[in-house]
């Protein structure tokens, strides 16, 4: 992008513009006046040529000499030599001028021969002519001073809203970030100028404020992780070096053995929702996914897992959306596994499938001890779990709730007497 100044560009060009139409205005006038001039000056020859004509004689034509004298004209007679023949009779055509040196020449001959010249000279049309020149450019220089300063205070004004832009821009980075121009007219090119500002400046404070926003949660997202892994971190520590430095008998070294396989364990489901959660951040692929194709070995293996609950699920119309399909299968069997471990070992979970309001939803219903009205938001949060003693980390439905987010979805907790209620509801296929 050129940064020249626009304001010098805009007086360049229209100064450049006005000097080549007074050069043209100039030049014209010049050449219109030095042609009429010269056809007056050959129209006045010609008039006294046929006047002389007119009269016939010598004799008759020396009285008009002082009046052609008058006129910047000059007559010279000379008679014809004694004896000679008589001329003849002038063409149809007339006579010419003809130019000799700086003078414009007429030539007349009378019938009895005698010839008649009639001189003007050429260089009062050339003073004419210089001091009309002079004048036009005197006038020219005059009226390109006055354009100059006419065209620098109509730019100043035209171009005040762009000095607004570049101060209001300056005071923002300064840190008056609500600032803004509020443009009343956007039809106009400065108007649409400052309406797309505003909205520049509005992007990027969003920006800076999601950008604040993902940074803070990135803190404490490191804060909780470094905290939950210190855990299993410190208990498999404990249980090895009380291995390896006492050696103890069976059935201690038994019940160590287990609590290091127990602790390895829950390390890896946390080290693998981790590195889940931060695989959400990268874009996947979409395809065509069905959520009851989905949904239906997962009901298999939670019947598989407990026998004695109750597990039903049904499906209303397609329920076919778009989007990755191992992100939105670890949604729903994290929703059933959630629910079989809140009615283990026996109880009832209902899975309803079915496609509403161009949504296809998923309802996994169970009739545990449900989640208290105050905690609905808050489970949904990264680490949060409403009950310590169960296994699990609190990751499930934060990763489960942003993965919604990614489909352009929503996974709530809906408000139950009896039991728990979650919905998944994407936007399904047309």
């Amino acid at each position: 992008m050129k940064a020249g100044s626009l304001r010098a560009r805009v007086t360049i060009t229209t100064l450049t513009l006005l000097a080549i139409v007074l050069a043209g205005v100039v030049t014209a006038v010049t050449l219109v006046y030095r042609a009429r001039l010269e056809g007056d000056l050959r129209s006045r020859l010609k008039d006294a040529g046929a006047a002389v004509e007119h009269t016939g004689s010598p004799a008759d034509a020396k009285p008009l000499v002082a009046g052609l004298a008058l006129e910047g004209i000059a007559t010279r007679i000379r008679l014809p030599a004694p004896g000679g023949t008589p001329a003849t009779a002038p063409s149809r055509a007339g006579p010419t001028i003809r130019r000799h040196g700086s003078l414009l020449v007429l030539d007349e001959t009378l019938a009895d021969g005698t010839r008649i010249s009639f001189s003007s000279s050429h260089a009062s049309i050339g003073r004419a002519v210089t001091n009309l020149l002079v004048v036009e450019l005197l006038v020219a220089a005059g009226a390109l001073a006055l354009a100059t300063l006419l065209v620098l205070r109509g730019t100043r004004t035209a171009l005040r809203p762009l000095s607004e832009v570049v101060e209001t821009a300056t005071r923002i980075a300064h840190g008056d970030s609500k600032l803004r121009l509020e443009s009343k007219r956007t039809d106009t090119e400065l108007g649409s100028l400052a309406a797309a500002f505003d909205r520049m400046v509005d992007a990027l404070e969003a920006a800076v404020e999601e950008a604040r926003a993902s940074d803070a949660a990135t803190r404490r997202f490191l804060a909780d992780a470094s905290h939950e892994l210190r855990t299993p971190v410190a208990a498999l520590q404990a249980s090895v070096e009380t291995l390896l430095r006492e050696q103890p008998q069976r059935p201690e070294r038994d019940r160590l053995e287990a609590a290091v396989a127990r602790e390895s364990e829950r390390l890896g489901r946390l080290v693998d929702d981790l590195l889940g959660l931060a695989r959400l951040e990268a874009h996947s692929t979409r395809t065509p996914v069905d959520l009851a194709t989905l949904a239906a070995p997962l009901i298999e293996d939670a019947r598989t897992r407990a026998p004695a609950a109750a597990i039903t699920l049904s499906a209303n119309g397609d329920t076919t959306v778009s989007g990755d399909p191992d992100a939105l299968e670890r949604v729903l069997r994290n929703l059933i596994d959630n629910a079989l471990a809140a009615v283990q070992p026996a109880g009832r979970i209902d899975v309803r499938l079915q496609r509403r309001n161009g949504y296809a939803e998923a309802l996994v219903v169970d009739d545990g001890p449900g989640v208290p009205e105050h905690e609905r938001q808050r489970i949904f949060e990264r680490f949060v779990r409403l009950d310590p003693g169960k296994p699990g980390h609190g990751l499930g439905l934060a990763i489960a709730r942003r993965i919604a987010h990614q489909h352009e979805g929503e996974l709530i907790c809906d408000p139950t007497p009896r039991g728990a209620s979650f919905t998944l509801r994407i936007p399904a296929e047309p």
